[in-house]
């Protein structure tokens, strides 16, 4: 499911982590690493957990409604295509979902009446909802655009908002509340949330399993995972001599007044130039400006750029960078 770039920013950020707090002990940085890993799954599998809730909800809404003590037409004849949601039916009913549910303790009983009804009472007032609820077109890829489209434009902003007080309820903080880990993954889960909705296909199943958190998991071995650790680790063992590379190769620039993330992103980039030989020159200097355009300044890409440039070509030049395989290309 995380692929390469996703991986480069928890490292980064652990990285960043290890500076603030001066942390030394890189066995207990790398194990804080890898649960920061789970952590982004399981905040995904949060936010599947979530739309599956908000689709019970409203099923429970209807039920209620028909057995008023003097229901409306609409109660007793209700538009039935939310709930009927294809990929939130399918979901509803996956067993590895079920299962991941319980391994991560995710229970929403405490918070069907406040927090999950405002959500859904918020989203019946989307224009998309409303559109989606109307349309005579009733097929899995009309439900799943739907979703797509809630996730694309609303799952960042607050949700519901309380009637009396006004006070905003924004869902990243409830998932904060549970592990702070998963405030600063908030976004990336939204766009993983986004891009699973995306791809998604109806052939989904009861028995089809959820993405894992490597795409290499299961492999032996598994390549990913060791990417992770390798990129943290040989980062932070020569981050001495890469400051010392740096520091030769910024003539108009002031060492000390570099940005910590762009120190950080550029030390890693040298990682992977030295001691990941079959990933690409170009791939690993692409990488890591589109990485610095969400986590560093707005001169930062082209700073950034102009200083990979120049040291893999000094690094190809002593005979110190050495790709082989795809690394190539």
């Amino acid at each position: 499911m995380l692929n390469r770039r996703f991986l480069r920013v928890k490292v980064l950020q652990e990285i960043y982590a290890c500076h603030q707090s001066e942390e030394t002990d890189l066995n207990k940085a790398e194990k804080h690493l890898l649960e920061s890993v789970d952590n982004l799954y399981q905040l995904f599998v949060y936010q599947l957990s979530f739309w599956v809730e908000v689709k019970r909800f409203a099923e429970r809404r209807i039920e209620e409604n028909r057995t008023k003590n003097f229901p409306t037409y609409e109660d007793l004849h209700p538009n039935m295509k939310f709930v009927n949601n294809r990929v939130l039916d399918m979901l509803d009913n996956n067993k590895h979902l079920l299962a991941l549910e319980e391994q991560y303790k995710i229970n929403w009983a405490d918070y069907r009446e406040d927090f999950i009804r405002g959500f859904y009472n918020r989203l019946r007032e989307y224009p998309e909802y409303q559109a989606y609820m109307n349309s005579s077109e009733d097929s899995f890829e009309d439900d799943r655009k739907f979703l797509v489209s809630i996730v694309d434009k609303y799952m960042a902003e607050e949700i519901a908002e309380d009637e009396e007080s006004g006070e905003k309820t924004f869902l990243s903080d409830f998932y904060c509340d549970r592990n702070l880990s998963f405030n600063s993954d908030y976004q990336i889960a939204i766009f993983l949330l986004w891009k699973y909705l995306n791809e998604m296909q109806n052939d989904f199943n009861e028995n089809t399993r959820l993405p894992s958190a490597y795409k290499t998991q299961g492999n032996v071995p598994n390549e990913d995972r060791e990417f992770v650790i390798n990129l943290f680790k040989k980062t932070m063992t020569n981050a001495e001599e890469f400051k010392k590379i740096v520091e030769e190769n910024t003539s108009n620039w002031n060492y000390d007044r570099l940005a910590m993330m762009d120190k950080i992103l550029i030390f890693m980039a040298m990682t992977e130039f030295l001691y990941f030989h079959d990933i690409p020159v170009k791939v690993t200097i692409n990488e890591y400006i589109e990485i610095s355009k969400f986590y560093s300044t707005p001169d930062s890409r082209r700073f950034i750029n102009g200083m990979l440039d120049k040291i893999s070509q000094i690094m190809k030049e002593n005979g110190t960078l050495v790709k082989t395989g795809r690394g190539l290309i």
